[in-house]
């Protein structure tokens, strides 16, 4: 039985084209022709969304673009601006003089993040340190200055600063030396800037990540065009990846990173995705009928008429998700965040709600009929036009909730001054006999 689970996740190295690699990118994906051009995405195995993210100079995952580099038929290092001819011009450069280790290094656009990739060279190494913050408000030369400092007296150079990375060089030595300092986290920050991470690509590396990526890239082609049902992809990357219409009924998915993959129209029958990351999934009119979700990741999930009735979403994360049309009968949201969740014409009949966070989220027209509402949060939200017919609404947060024509029948833990209440702020209220109720003079 295939394990795909790697223990604890490392954080996903990102990186994105140059301006120029952009444009030879562009040039390659034109030669293609429209129709492989067309199909370029699927081709790859990879969202549409990601490859539109590369195209736009956005930073996306490493092994994405490698991938995307590869099938263009393009160096995937030239795309990203690591230009060779720049690293051995640096090699003459190793004076330690602030003013010749910064000559030709282009200013950078703000940074909330910085990434570090590192390619061996006979004796140096490149190298990609991810720091946390604003470098633009340091001089490149007083980085450099505390870069030698920290490295104790070896010699380290930038040799580009870019919108996704800060890019070292330095002999093997002093780059493994400074790694060693940050993964030990005797080396916190540099120049007060956060060090979230720092990686060294070397030969060996490079071929082990190689050997990963054709795996990854193997296994999206065989659940492309046989499917997975059934089958045990526990702790999976399947991050960024097009798998549209897929049959993955019953699939053990636990754990697995589906985060940013399209599996629009999927047929997720009864498939086990507790503790999955789906977030930024573009899961519309998939069928996710039973399916357990419990503790999943889906915020910014893009969930338009998929089917989850049934569906197992104690605990999960949907806040921010667009659930519009979708079909929640019967679901299980106990527990679940659903902040800023899209609920126009979402069908939550009969679901359980209990404990929910549904605050500023748009729930107009949306059928909550049945539903246990008990202890959730609706402060702020939109509930304009909703049914909500036999609710139990005890202990239920309704604070500054948009309630303009909301229908509220057989209404459990609902008193009077706050059915009153409700009543002045748009909500109409039925009797028994099914006349809407009015407020007593």
């Amino acid at each position: 039985m295939t394990d795909f689970s790697q223990g604890k996740k490392t954080k996903k190295l990102t990186i994105a084209a140059s301006s120029q690699g952009i444009e030879t990118a562009k040039k390659a994906l034109d030669k293609l022709g429209f129709e492989l051009k067309s199909n370029f995405p699927k081709s790859q195995g990879i969202s549409r969304y990601t490859v539109t993210k590369f195209f736009k100079s956005e930073p996306i995952q490493l092994d994405l673009f490698k991938r995307i580099c590869e099938g263009l038929t393009l160096d995937w290092k030239e795309i990203a601006g690591i230009a060779e001819e720049q690293a051995s011009e640096q090699l003459n450069k190793n004076d330690g003089s602030s003013s010749e280790l910064v000559k030709g290094v282009e200013p950078s656009q703000s940074l909330s993040q910085k990434e570090t990739v590192i390619e061996r060279h006979s004796e140096t190494i490149k190298a990609v340190l991810v720091l946390e913050g604003d470098i633009n408000s340091v001089q490149p030369s007083k980085l450099i200055e505390s870069i030698l400092q920290e490295s104790s007296g070896y010699t380290i150079n930038i040799i580009n600063i870019k919108p996704s990375s800060l890019i070292l060089q330095g002999s093997q030595e002093a780059i493994e030396r400074l790694e060693a300092r940050i993964k030990s986290e005797d080396l916190k920050e540099l120049s007060g800037f956060p060090i979230k991470e720092i990686q060294i690509l070397n030969e060996r590396s490079d071929d082990e990540d190689n050997s990963k990526l054709d795996h990854k890239w193997c296994l999206v082609q065989e659940i492309a065009s046989s499917g997975a049902v059934g089958r045990d992809l526990r702790g999976a990357d399947l991050s960024d990846t097009d798998l549209s219409n897929t049959k993955l009924s019953g699939a053990n998915l636990i754990r697995a990173d589906l985060s940013g993959a399209d599996l629009s129209g999927a047929d997720l029958i009864r498939p086990k995705l507790s503790d999955a990351d789906l977030s930024g999934a573009n899961l519309i009119r998939a069928n996710l009928i039973a399916a357990n979700l419990s503790g999943a990741n889906l915020s910014g999930a893009n969930l338009i008429g998929a089917n989850l009735s049934g569906a197992n979403l104690i605990g999960a994360n949907l806040s921010g998700a667009n659930l519009i049309g979708a079909n929640l009968i019967g679901a299980n949201l106990i527990g679940a965040n659903l902040r800023g969740a899209e609920l126009s014409a979402t069908n939550l009949s009969d679901s359980n709600l209990s404990g929910v966070n549904l605050s500023g989220a748009f729930l107009n027209p949306m059928r909550v009929s049945g539903a246990n509402l008990s202890g959730t949060n609706l402060s702020g939200a939109n509930l304009s036009g909703a049914n909500l017919n036999g609710a139990d609404l005890s202990g239920a947060n309704l604070s500054g909730a948009e309630l303009k024509n909301a229908r509220f029948t057989y209404i459990v833990g609902i008193d009077e001054s706050l059915k009153l209440e409700l009543i002045q702020r748009g909500a109409i209220f039925y009797n028994f006999a099914g006349e809407p109720s009015e407020i007593s003079s």
